[in-house]
């Protein structure tokens, strides 16, 4: 098997400009990122305020389900007052209510604090994580 990679790389070294071919597939490689990203752009666009809030709610309660002793997870987004997905412009998020099944452990309403706190940039006076059932 390393007769094979051997082989491989003195093909590579034998090319005359290498530098050239690995910066295209680095042009190809970044360029499909870019077009990706326009993709996903597009489709918050096309989604109102309230559908917005929605789909991240969903993001939320399954990214905090995975922690540690949360148990079951609902969230609730709310968004500034009049905002509305208008040409990719995000709406500003207000506030969030998490209601975890594990939120009586300290430990574990911590790391769900944390974790809004990073993934929304909220301050912890905006987010409320309570016991649910």
């Amino acid at each position: 098997m390393s007769n094979f990679f051997e082989k491989m790389f003195k093909k590579l070294k034998s090319i005359k400009h290498i530098e050239i071919l690995v910066a295209v597939l680095f042009g190809i490689i970044l360029l499909t990122l870019y077009l990706t990203t326009i993709n996903t752009g597009k489709a918050y666009e096309e989604t109102s305020g309230s559908g917005y809030a929605y789909e991240l709610e969903n993001r939320l309660e399954n990214v905090l389900s995975n922690i540690d002793g949360a148990g079951n997870v609902e969230v609730m987004v709310m968004l500034a007052e009049g905002a509305e997905l208008e040409s990719g412009v995000v709406p500003k998020i207000s506030s969030v209510i998490v209601v975890a099944g594990g939120a009586d452990n300290y430990k574990v309403k911590l790391e769900i604090l944390k974790a809004c706190e990073a993934l929304l940039n909220l301050p912890t006076t905006n987010i409320e994580i309570l016991v649910g059932k």
